[in-house]
């Protein structure tokens, strides 16, 4: 059915075994490409799908429906010996043993006593794709910023969007076009691909539901904004030079109100502090800096990332070379972190956002595109 032969006694007995961590883009394209009958794979991950995450700002506007971008990893290939819907918790190099906890399931509906429960995995590699999460960097109210990093963030953020409209649309601010336009103004914070992406698309939402006679909100037409804060000087760093600037031209001709050079100091109910760069022209030097305060509807948090948890226990256990200066695992071209005892190198596997992977050009960005093809690589290296 999937494209593999039926497992014989003699390959039953000679499968190595495979712990793969996560189930994003790196993961998921193992799975899709590994020979299950060469290797037996069992994948953890506290999400049991993938997520198609180039279309969540699309699912948060409602263009496109959240079945239309996952799969379940169950289904991404039949031949995985197990799914464990789980988190990584702890890791022994030395005696390859991964330990789990397990997801409670019913977390909502009732009460637990004490701690969901655990259980040890053994390896003969372990593949770290457990990604990474998002960066407040400590800046006061920005963690009750909205996210988009998952199908759950998306739907918050629909939902949330469609509120703000509808609190900019209550009489009690029909004839103050100030306060309508406070309450449809949206605030996207961080300008990597997920923020130009969201940006794009709010903007999009606000020009076809303002329409006169078509639009579910013509009398917003006017009052909808959409900001895109980025502390840099150039949208999307992680690509070529060519490609930043038709981001910025793109969202500047939509309408998106683009600033770059500005860090949001603080997030709070209805505003967010700013602090933008006074940058001298003829030098290109910084001169100081302007604090404003921006009445905002909605902010959305997508500005930098972090390593998860997992990813600092791991580094705990790998010599100080395995840690890069951002906090991730540095690992050589067949994506190896470096071990204390060189008879365990290449048990532990390091790839997608946890990894920080060098080629000619410098470390590579933290994209889609560069974990799936970690994934398949990894995949055809273990096979």
């Amino acid at each position: 059915e999937n494209g593999w032969a039926q497992i014989t006694p003699e390959e039953e007995t000679t499968r190595k075994t495979v712990v793969v961590l996560g189930s994003g883009w790196a993961a998921h394209a193992l799975m899709k490409v590994a020979n299950c009958n060469k290797l037996r794979i069992i994948v953890v991950s506290p999400s049991n799908h993938f997520v198609f995450t180039p279309m969540l700002a699309s699912a948060a506007t409602g263009t496109v429906e959240y079945r239309s971008m996952t799969e379940a990893v169950r289904s991404a290939n039949g031949m995985i010996e197990e799914y464990i819907e789980g988190k990584a918790i702890g890791v022994d190099v030395k005696e390859r043993k991964v330990r789990v906890r397990l997801n409670d399931l019913l977390d909502e509906y009732r009460e637990r006593e004490g701690e969901p429960p655990e259980l040890e995995l053994e390896y003969d590699h372990l593949v770290v794709g457990v990604g990474c999460k998002v960066d407040d960097k400590g800046v006061p109210g920005a963690s009750k910023s909205l996210r988009l990093k998952s199908c759950d963030d998306a739907r918050r953020l629909r939902t949330a969007v469609g509120e703000c409209f509808e609190y900019a649309s209550r009489p009690d601010c029909s004839k103050d076009d100030e306060e309508r336009t406070k309450r449809a103004t949206f605030l996207v914070v961080g300008g990597g691909p997920t923020g130009v992406e969201l940006a794009g698309e709010l903007f999009d939402l606000a020009e076809d539901i303002t329409r006169p006679h078509k639009g579910t909100y013509p009398r917003l037409k006017g009052n909808v904004r959409v900001i895109l804060a980025h502390s840099g000087p150039d949208l999307v760093p992680q690509f070529e030079e060519p490609l930043r600037l038709e981001a910025l031209k793109s969202l500047e001709k939509k309408g998106v109100q683009v600033i770059l050079n500005t860090r949001v100091t603080e997030v709070g109910d209805g505003f967010a502090r700013l602090s933008t760069k006074k940058i001298d022209e003829a030098t290109g030097e910084e001169t100081g800096r302007d604090e404003s305060t921006l009445p905002v509807g909605l902010s959305v948090w997508c500005a930098g990332t972090a390593p998860v948890s997992f990813v600092s226990k791991l580094l705990d256990q790998l010599p100080d070379s395995a840690r890069s200066p951002d906090g991730r695992i540095n690992v050589d071209k067949w994506l190896r972190p470096p071990m204390e005892d060189e008879s365990l190198l290449g048990s532990v596997i390091v790839l997608g956002d946890a990894a920080a992977a060098v080629d000619d050009d410098g470390v590579l960005p933290q994209t889609a595109q560069v974990a799936g093809q970690q994934g398949a690589y990894i995949a055809r290296m273990l096979r």
